[in-house]
């Protein structure tokens, strides 16, 4: 169990190491720092057998959080009280002394969680077959990768029975193989009745594994309950940012267009990065838009969704090509829409100003944030497309959520069928 009690915690930061001397000597008549609250008034209790993750922006103050719960940290303000044996992975590596081989640290962080060293030898063939470093425990650990290192603190912490398992984002660095089977060892540890705490970035982990969650931000609790909806609120809060940070984005967009030469927007575009294309045909504006017309960038699996594009052409064109690609977070490719040879259509240009639309019906996206890019050609230029007007890849977030759990990329339309009483399930 884990009861934590408006606990706070200050940070004093100097602008230069001189100003806690002045302070000393000054004897507190001057101050030479300002107040950092890394947490403020925090409180959650966790019962034994629950998991519960915690989320929230870089700099919210989850990595401090897990570190008072740890016992890594004294809080300024408040309370922590934990029950039973601790097991913490926080910092990659943390505990570890890098010059001690692979077993040695194993037999090292037993005795620090009580272990004597007979009852870590018995544990450690298991450690360090889960770990997968066989052929390297007896090497020194400043010679590991950080995957390697990551594997051999993940598998000697939980291979100690501990009551209590915290987890800062540190299956973050595996690869994918080895960050299935922690998770399964941490579902595991959920069915087995032990309490889980950890932080992610990944919000599909969080409503997978915790049955509530807590959401950070400035060092306050935001929100904290049902895991599914607390994650569907921080991506909602996320998404408004992010459309601030689009709108500001595409304001700025549209008054290059209007007031730079066509030349300087093409050095503009190869700078950004993101950005290039001859500047021929130049979107000055995206917007994705609901069944209502109204402009937003968080849907609902199913919905209707219309890209409404800006362009400014420099002549008439009479063909161009445009494609508008998805891409799932992580770099996946989701796929593409184009005129040219997946959805056929001429779109002619005029010179000047252009508005027009792409409409998406029912966009079955599974639940998770993608980037859109897109792409004009002042002609069909297949197969290489060497000289695009315009590109502007992954500039623009969309976020889906769902209503309904999904497994994988698709939902499937099936049925069962019950054979020894001819009767039917409908499960599309």
């Amino acid at each position: 169990m884990i009861s934590v009690r408006n606990i706070s915690k200050l940070y004093r930061i100097y602008d230069n190491p001189s100003g806690r001397l002045k302070e000393i000597l000054l004897q507190g008549r001057r101050k030479y720092h300002r107040d950092f609250w890394a947490l403020r008034d925090v409180s959650f209790e966790i019962p034994s057998g629950e998991t519960v993750g915690v989320i929230g922006r870089n700099g919210a103050g989850k990595t401090t959080l897990l570190q008072i719960v740890a016992g890594v940290l004294q809080p300024t303000e408040g309370e922590v009280t934990v029950e039973g044996r601790v097991t913490a992975l926080l910092e990659l590596g943390s505990g570890f002394n890098h010059e001690y081989t692979g077993r040695e640290n194993i037999l090292l962080s037993g005795q620090i969680l009580g272990f004597s060293e007979e009852e870590m030898r018995q544990r450690m063939d298991v450690i360090v077959r889960f770990a997968e470093l066989e052929d390297f425990v007896d090497q020194p650990v400043k010679t590991y990768s950080t995957g390697m290192i990551m594997r051999l603190a993940f598998a000697a912490a939980i291979h100690v029975d501990p009551d209590v398992l915290i987890v800062d984002e540190a299956l973050s660095v595996g690869d994918v193989y080895f960050q299935r089977k922690s998770l399964d060892r941490i579902e595991h540890f959920r069915k087995a009745g032990k309490t889980v705490l950890f932080v992610s970035h990944d919000p599909r982990l969080i409503q997978r594994f915790c049955t509530h969650a807590l959401w950070l931000e400035n060092g306050r609790t935001a929100m904290q309950g049902d895991a599914r909806e607390v994650v569907t609120a921080y991506e909602a809060f996320c998404q408004r940012l992010e459309n601030e940070r689009l709108n500001a984005v595409s304001q700025e967009m549209e008054k290059r267009a209007q007031d730079s030469a066509a030349d300087g927007i093409v050095r503009d575009l190869q700078l950004i990065g993101s950005r290039w294309g001859n500047g021929r045909i130049r979107l000055s504006k995206l917007e994705l838009l609901d069944a209502k017309g109204e402009a937003k960038w968080l849907f609902k699996t199913g919905e209707d969704v219309t890209i409404r594009l800006s362009l400014l052409a420099d002549q008439e064109y009479g063909a161009p090509v445009f494609a508008i690609d998805i891409h799932r977070f992580d770099g996946f490719f989701m796929g593409s829409v184009n005129n040219y040879d997946t959805h056929p259509a001429t779109l002619p240009l005029r010179q000047g100003e252009n508005t027009f639309s792409l409409q998406l019906p029912k966009l079955d996206l599974p639940q998770n944030s993608y980037f859109l890019s897109f792409k004009v050609y002042t002609e069909a230029d297949a197969p290489l497309w060497p000289d695009p007007a315009d590109v502007h890849n992954q500039m623009y977030q969309l976020t889906m959520i769902a209503d309904q759990e999904r497994h994988g990329l698709i939902q499937f339309k099936a049925e069962w069928v019950n054979s020894a009483e001819g009767s039917e399930m409908n499960l599309a």
